[in-house]
């Protein structure tokens, strides 16, 4: 089988169980991950992090956003620009500075936020529709992380966060993947 249609297999795959779980199960499971990423040291010292809102079935981490917040960090969200398959991450308030995207994301309205200073990023919390213990990440197909993380200076911490049930023996990697520093999911925080 080729990478492209195993890629392509294992994203509906892990993406059709996610959406199976139960709505209490996903929000006993997203609260449990929120505690594991505000007791992580790494991210409790990072004074900008771009996290992401959730989408679909994703898990949800506005609790651990909501937390950073509160605690006097700057928490950065990505708005998504098609054209090119980009990513620019706008400084974020709180939900009134919201709109729905292209794939229907809820992302920062450029007319209400302030772009964010990439020089100041010291963490970044990432989506994504699979995981592997060694750091392998695949996300949805669209490249936008791996070209966001490929054209950054400076290397932030690199966290992905996601349910139990999306960790992989192995995802199918390609030359151009970053691998992350860890991953974060109900059970606790993965070291890669």
């Amino acid at each position: 089988m080729e990478q492209k249609e195993e890629k392509q297999q294992l994203r509906k795959r892990i993406i059709e169980e996610r959406q199976q779980m139960p709505a209490a199960m996903r929000a006993s499971y997203s609260a449990q991950a929120c505690r594991h990423l505000a007791a992580s040291e790494r991210l409790a010292q990072a004074r900008a992090i771009m996290a992401f809102h959730p989408f679909g079935a994703e898990l949800d981490i506005l609790p651990f956003v909501q937390e950073a917040m509160a605690r006097g960090q700057e928490i950065w969200l990505p708005l998504t620009i098609s054209s090119g398959r980009r990513i620019v991450p706008y400084r974020y308030e709180g939900p009134h500075m919201l709109k729905q995207g292209v794939y229907g994301i809820w992302e920062p309205d450029p007319a209400l936020s302030v772009a964010a200073d990439l020089d100041r990023l010291d963490a970044v919390l990432v989506p994504g529709v699979a995981f592997d213990r060694q750091g392998g990440r695949m996300g949805y197909g669209g490249g936008y992380y791996d070209r966001f993380l490929a054209g950054l200076v400076r290397r932030p911490l690199l966290v992905g966060v996601a349910f139990a049930m999306q960790v992989v023996d192995a995802v199918p990697r390609e030359p151009h993947d970053i691998l992350l520093d860890g991953l974060v999911t109900e059970s606790g925080f993965i070291q890669s």
